[in-house]
């Protein structure tokens, strides 16, 4: 009687399913849109079933009484605006970054469906056969075909509206999609035969799928997991909800060590057994109150997410008191070996819990997201503790590392920063022959005295080392040249090198290009690498070594003792220099146990002894005591730096000191007492 391409609908529905399966497949994260965009996927699949039964009840219209082809009609059109009307709240709901709305809010959007409710419920329907095609009029058409244009209109008045939150092919997406809605209802509205609505329908949801919905693109292929993004996307609606969350995060604290022992993909197999034992203890907890985890259960999704590099992380709307008994069971499992194929892995790990009730007067995350780095990296699992809570000490401690973040940021930008100089005598000649450079802030008045190993992890955490270093070599090298340091008998100045410059391919040509702007020879300046910083770089490290070396700089092994004390590596580079770290030497002089330590003693005497034999020159720092001084030297150490000399001063009083009389300083040696002994006796 008309024609009809039943083919075109087969093909239609069997698209739709595709997406339809591949949506519920995959995990879904626990999103107010992502639930919005579940309802029109049910609305499309019933929608395509009541056009369906439409169709067929048309086709076959004696075989049916009218009520029945009027009840599938008012479902076929009925979903049909529920699709658009979900639409139009899912980019409400993208506009407004997934906040939820007030009912009031939500009522005023809704006022406009019940005129097209009522006339597909009252409506009249009629069916006219033109030309071999049938074509639909009534009330109950134009009501839908009005709504229909009102919504879509609105959906794209709101996607130009919220172009600041919705990207730009985002918006593109929508609007495409909806212009093919309209296009294909009223092609079907004036061509009954034309099954394009539900074509139109199916592409707009494929767009809108690929664009927003995908679940692929929050699943972290490393861990099976969800990724950042989506941890960032579920937090900022939890809080827009104002829901009290509670983020429990287990944090490998040696990750790299693992990395360097089974390779990259298998510390990925790692973090994804960690996942499945904070779904284990959350969701079983053999031993707990089965109330306790029912509880839990109902406040938690148990979605993981990789939130970090070495952080598995899920929230929880239950109590601190809830889940007690599942973080301590949890504690208890990270401490265990994780055996997988042919490895047995022991990890050092903690837990951090935050609560993000803290931060609800905050308007972004962005305080949460940094509270969670900041435990990440300043929190270590011990033997005592594991578990870390958020508390008032912690949060006054992020206060200031946050404070001291802008006071270095500032003063990189505003030359906020002063060199002092503490100097090192050198015993053979009872002379001051050189001094370590020691770089300050100079801008205290928020926090008071900030301590270099306080300012420069900071530094180095968010790449701003590189400019600091900079600095403090630029201004050494200007007051060396300014001061004629070479003329009043100063043989080298040291210059500390941090973790991060000694690896960067541009140290090189930053240090030589300062030099040749002051006219300084390299070989005035010792750089010292500390002993962790050495044994931890790699070959990049002794390519900057060698550079600079054949420059004509000289090195230092600083805070030998503190770290590796890796003798064997050492011996790879020929170190001018190695600095003994205090706590070498203080324990040698333990005042309370009235006298030397023997043990204490024993290890600082083989260590000199042994660096002796590699024909390596050694500085003894944290020097206090007359009584050190001469007991170090007398070991063959020859250059000595502490308070016994003198504090870490200014450049004027560095000058003023280089200029008084030197010789209450002289250490009288062994052998000099031996003589004197000798010439007394005669």
């Amino acid at each position: 009687m008309f024609q009809l391409d039943i083919r075109l609908l087969i093909v239609t529905i069997l698209f739709f399913s595709i997406i339809f399966v591949d949506f519920l497949r995959n995990k879904k994260l626990p999103l107010l849109s992502n639930k919005c965009f579940a309802l029109m996927l049910y609305f499309t699949a019933v929608n395509l079933v009541f056009n369906v039964l439409k169709l067929y009840t048309t086709v076959n219209v004696d075989a049916f009484i009218p009520l029945v082809d009027r009840m599938f009609s008012q479902l076929f059109y009925g979903s049909m605006i529920m699709i658009v009307v979900f639409l139009f709240w899912y980019v409400e709901i993208l506009g407004n970054n997934q906040k939820r709305m007030k009912w009031k809010k939500v009522l005023r959007r809704m006022l406009p469906l019940a005129f097209p409710m009522v006339m597909i419920l009252f409506g009249d329907l009629n069916y006219e056969l033109r030309n071999q095609q049938l074509y639909a009029d009534g009330s109950m058409v134009v009501g839908f075909t009005l709504s229909l244009l009102f919504y879509c209109g609105w959906i794209f008045v709101d996607t130009v509206r919220y172009k600041k939150t919705i990207q730009k092919e985002n918006r593109l997406a929508i609007q495409l999609g909806v212009l093919m809605l309209v296009a294909g209802g009223g092609i079907q509205l004036f061509n009954f035969g034309l099954l394009f609505s539900e074509v139109a329908v199916t592409l707009m949801i494929l767009f809108i799928y690929l664009a927003f919905e995908n679940p692929k693109e929050y699943i972290d292929e490393e861990t099976g997991s969800f990724n950042k993004r989506a941890f960032h996307l579920v937090l900022n609606e939890k809080k827009e909800a104002e829901k009290p969350l509670i983020l429990v995060s287990v944090v490998v604290d040696d990750l790299r060590r693992i990395q360097t022992m089974v390779g990259h993909e298998n510390t990925n197999h790692i973090l994804k057994i960690i996942g499945m034992m904070m779904k284990d203890s959350f969701q079983f907890c053999p031993g707990c109150d089965r109330k306790r985890i029912k509880k839990i259960k109902h406040n938690a999704d148990f979605s993981l997410y990789h939130s970090r590099s070495n952080v598995m992380t899920f929230l929880t709307e239950a109590t601190l008191d809830d889940i007690k008994e599942q973080l301590e069971l949890l504690a208890r499992q990270i401490k265990k070996p994780i055996q997988f194929s042919k490895h047995t892995i022991v990890i050092k790990a903690h837990i951090d819990v935050i609560f993000t009730d803290n931060y609800k007067d905050q308007e972004t995350c962005d305080e949460v997201y940094d509270m969670m780095n900041y435990m990440a990296s300043h929190n270590n699992a011990t033997a005592e503790k594991i578990i870390h809570l958020l508390n008032e000490a912690v949060i006054s401690s992020k206060i200031r590392y946050s404070t001291i973040e802008n006071i270095l940021i500032d003063a990189i930008e505003h030359d906020g920063f002063v060199m002092v100089y503490q100097p090192i005598y050198h015993a053979k000649n009872k002379q001051f022959l050189s001094a370590e450079a020691l770089v300050r802030l100079t801008d205290t008045t928020s926090v008071g005295f900030i301590s270099p190993e306080e300012f420069i992890p900071i530094a180095e955490k968010k790449g701003m080392i590189m400019e600091l270093g900079e600095i403090v070599f630029d201004k050494v090298c200007a007051f060396a040249r300014e001061e004629a340091l070479k003329d009043r008998g100063i043989e080298y100045i040291e210059v500390n090198l941090s973790g991060i410059q000694c690896v960067h391919p541009d140290l090189p040509s930053q240090l030589q290009d300062i030099m040749k702007k002051y006219d300084i020879t390299p070989g005035f300046i010792n750089l010292e690498i500390t002993e962790t910083a050495f044994v931890e770089s790699g070959e990049m490290l002794r390519e900057n070594m060698l550079k600079l070396r054949q420059m004509g700089c000289s090195f230092s092994m600083d805070d030998f003792g503190t770290g590796y004390s890796n003798l064997s590596r050492m011996a790879e580079v020929v170190y001018d220099l190695v600095k003994l770290d205090k706590s070498l030497i203080w324990p040698c002089f333990d005042q309370e146990n009235s006298g030397k330590n023997s043990k204490a003693t024993a290890i600082l005497e083989n260590i000199i002894k042994l660096l002796l034999q590699l024909n390596v020159k050694i500085v003894a720092e944290g020097v206090e005591t007359k009584e050190m001084a001469t007991y170090l030297n007398n070991l063959g150490v020859t250059h000595l730096q502490g308070y016994y000399y003198s504090k870490p001063i200014s450049e004027a009083a560095y000058l003023d000191f280089l200029a008084i009389d030197q010789s209450s300083y002289k250490i009288v040696t062994d052998d000099e007492k031996t003589k004197t002994s000798q010439v007394n006796s005669l």
